[in-house]
């Protein structure tokens, strides 16, 4: 049973109104004024409230503003007997769902309250559905960058503009992609991959809009191609800053035709299709160079979702190492193991090229490698890392070498922070107190006092 919440300081007003309410099979709540109201709405949830604009000791615009800033979910209705279109517009635009102009009439204030439950469940279930595509599509993070990406993506997934994801490689351009169909209305349809950079120049024509038998060698059926495979659902173009110039041209035509022509085809086949395209590079650059037609990028850049190296989001390293060591544990069916404090500053410090898929890899490499382990310190991390670099070796070298002079830097500091005690230092650490010793000995860190407290003083640790 859904519940609302009746706010007017007359009580011949809440009378009324409660009676309509409860004969329409809704629970009631009445506050006389605005603190009251705001009071019931912090200690019992409520699904709508009718508030009056006019109230004692905080006005009913106040109340609106304080239910936005505290983030209570209710539907608010607002209510004035000097009702005006201006003041009917900055309700709305302070987040009210509708104006009702007093004497009320009571199937005017049903239909209102009603519309705006049906809302508010909307509402609900699409937040709901945020949560689960977070956790399902590993888009984690609470940084104020990723919450941009949420909001978009929450956006792009309520309608069916077309959708341009643009970040580094290991981002999760896919991960946003396939979140994206999963909650939108054409989740039930396929959604289909194609890196456009995979596919060779001269079979990317058949791999998008299929081909007829005997169009070319080999070609000894009909095959549908990746624009019909998609129809009803999403094509995820990836990559497409690698697609040619003349494939540039043949795809915005179907675009806006929303029709393919199957190679060796002279007969249109029409597609329903949303596409969303992706790229690590600099479209507008290539448009410039003349390598990518503005046409097509103005086409595919209706909704645009910039995503964030990892390193631009630093504060949400430690929730993504914790989320990936508990997947692939369990996925592994070993018990969930810890970062030490040392490590997870590494993580932290590391510039991640390879952006999050990176990361998950370092994480696989820790609990596969090491299974018996139950925290995982510095050495650990700082092994896994050097095991996940695929350069030449001169270049991995200065990786190692980059790597040491940042772990030296950090023993230094935290030597420095303990005032030079071993023992403390190596239990922050996680290491044992001879392993300190030994990098202390190799990175040169000795405790440089001043003469005068120098004598008769010995750090013993």
């Amino acid at each position: 049973m859904s519940k609302v919440l009746i706010v007017d300081d007359d009580p011949e007003v809440r009378e009324g109104l409660r009676e309509w309410l409860r004969e329409a099979g809704y629970e009631v709540g009445e506050a006389s004024d605005g603190k009251l109201a705001l009071d019931e709405l912090r200690a019992n949830h409520y699904d709508a409230m009718l508030l009056d604009l006019y109230l004692p000791r905080i006005g009913g615009m106040q109340v609106l503003d304080t239910i936005v800033e505290e983030s209570i979910p209710v539907a608010v209705i607002v209510m004035s007997a000097y009702g005006t279109i201006q003041l009917a517009v900055e309700a709305t635009k302070k987040g009210a769902y509708d104006f009702l102009e007093k004497p009320l009439a009571r199937d005017r204030v049903l239909i209102t309250v009603r519309n705006a439950l049906g809302k508010r469940r909307l509402e609900t279930q699409r937040q709901h559905l945020l949560e689960e595509m977070r956790e399902k599509y590993r888009m984690v993070g609470q940084s104020e960058a990723m919450e941009r990406v949420y909001r978009l993506v929450d956006r792009a997934a309520s309608s069916d503009a077309k959708v341009l994801i643009v970040g580094e490689n290991g981002t999760g351009k896919e991960l946003v992609a396939r979140a994206i169909h999963m909650n939108s209305h054409r989740a039930g349809g396929r959604f289909v991959a194609v890196n456009c950079a995979a596919v060779p120049e001269t079979l990317i024509e058949s791999e998008l809009f299929g081909h007829r038998r005997g169009a070319f060698t080999d070609a000894y059926t009909d095959a549908p191609g990746k624009f019909k495979l998609a129809s009803g659902g999403t094509l995820f173009l990836d990559e497409i800053g690698d697609m040619s110039l003349r494939m540039q041209s043949k795809l915005l035509r179907v675009l806006e035709e929303q029709e393919v022509y199957p190679v060796g085809s002279e007969r249109p086949v029409p597609v329903d299709v949303r596409v969303i395209a992706a790229t690590n590079k600099d479209l507008e650059e290539m448009i410039h160079r003349k390598e990518f037609r503005e046409d097509l990028y103005y086409r595919l850049n209706v909704i645009r979702i910039d995503l964030p190296p990892l390193r631009e989001r630093k504060e949400d390293i430690p929730l993504l190492a914790d989320y990936f060591m508990r997947l692939i544990c369990e996925a592994n069916k070993v018990p969930i193991k810890t970062f030490a404090p040392s490590a997870m500053s590494f993580l932290v410090s590391y510039s991640w090229p390879g952006n999050v898929r990176e990361l998950r890899n370092v994480v696989e490499k820790l609990v596969v490698l090491h299974p018996e382990e139950t925290r995982f310190d510095l050495q650990h991390v700082a092994e896994a890392l050097r095991g996940s670099d695929s350069s030449p070796e001169p270049k991995t070298q200065s990786l190692r070498q980059a790597r040491e002079e940042f772990e030296k830097r950090f023993i230094e500091e935290r030597l420095i922070a303990n005032n030079w005690r071993i023992q403390q230092t190596a239990k922050e650490l996680g290491i044992e107190r001879t392993q300190l010793w030994k990098k202390m000995k190799r990175y040169g860190l000795i405790r440089k006092e001043p003469a005068a407290s120098a004598v008769g003083k010995r750090n013993d640790g």
